[in-house]
């Protein structure tokens, strides 16, 4: 059955292509890989999305490296079209999930996507998070010069991405966000210091427990649970009778995680 379906991706009618590209994605067999990958610049613009979408599918970090390099040369593509959508949501995460870290032909071509190819705000925001996924220490600089754009978006783009490489070296940046004007900044840098499981961090983002938006303190709420310093027990006590039922739930969950002994006494 799969040869049949890698040998109609060849086919002359554009519709057997597209079914063939769409079956191997649904078989999840990794021997497709290579002939999906030949797919990417199909003449169909349908082709080209089946393709994408059953290389995320199958999750071979094999196809990471083409799927990269085929966005960065087709960037006015219906892939992409689809992509900024949010019907396109589990696509850009499914990429995202698929990067290896540290393989430096993939790093090679984002930082030339960054540094060189006409992207829009959502194509910038992509590349930049896919940095992160992929990078390591020394995508750190180039993620900081990333927080100064002018786009709130890969803003929120290059925090997250910060937080996804892990370095600590990246704490006192996140801290001075937690005061930042955009309440998106603000809460994906509270999700990053939990991440980095900075110590420093705990006062701040126990005082985000009080920010105006939900998101933020559920955030908050999370990372002080990942970060599992004690004193973060009465003020997310506190948080448990938040006027919002997200946050109050994420702090019944990090306080579950900080001690079972007080989450019975704050209950």
């Amino acid at each position: 059955m799969i040869e049949t379906h890698i040998t109609n991706l060849r086919h002359a009618d554009p519709a057997v292509r597209y079914n063939a590209a769409q079956e191997l994605g649904k078989l999840g067999d990794a021997r497709a890989v290579d002939a999906l990958v030949a797919a990417l610049p199909d003449t169909d613009d349908k082709v080209q999305y089946a393709a994408v979408s059953s290389l995320v599918k199958i999750g071979d970090s094999r196809a990471a490296e083409p799927l990269i390099a085929s966005l960065i040369d087709h960037l006015d593509s219906r892939v992409w079209g689809l992509m900024k959508l949010n019907i396109g949501m589990r696509l850009r995460h499914g990429l995202l999930d698929l990067l290896p870290r540290g393989d430096e032909m993939l790093l090679a071509k984002l930082h030339m996507a960054l540094g060189d190819a006409p992207l829009d705000a959502h194509q910038r925001a992509f590349f930049t998070r896919a940095l992160g996924r992929a990078g390591s220490t020394s995508e750190i600089d180039p993620l900081m010069a990333t927080l100064r754009h002018a786009v709130d978006d890969v803003r929120v783009a290059a925090v997250e991405a910060l937080g996804w490489i892990g370095d600590a070296s990246a704490a006192g940046m996140l801290l001075t966000l937690l005061h930042d004007r955009n309440e998106q900044v603000r809460e994906v840098a509270v999700e990053a210091l939990g991440r980095l499981g900075d110590q420093r961090a705990v006062e701040p983002v126990i005082g985000m427990l009080k920010d105006r938006s939900e998101w933020v303190r559920r955030a908050a709420a999370v990372a002080l649970g990942v970060l599992g310093d004690p004193r973060a027990l009465d003020p997310l006590g506190e948080a448990l009778h938040d006027e919002d039922e997200m946050v109050q739930d994420a702090a019944f969950d990090a306080i579950k995680q900080l001690s079972t002994d007080h989450f019975t006494t704050v209950l």
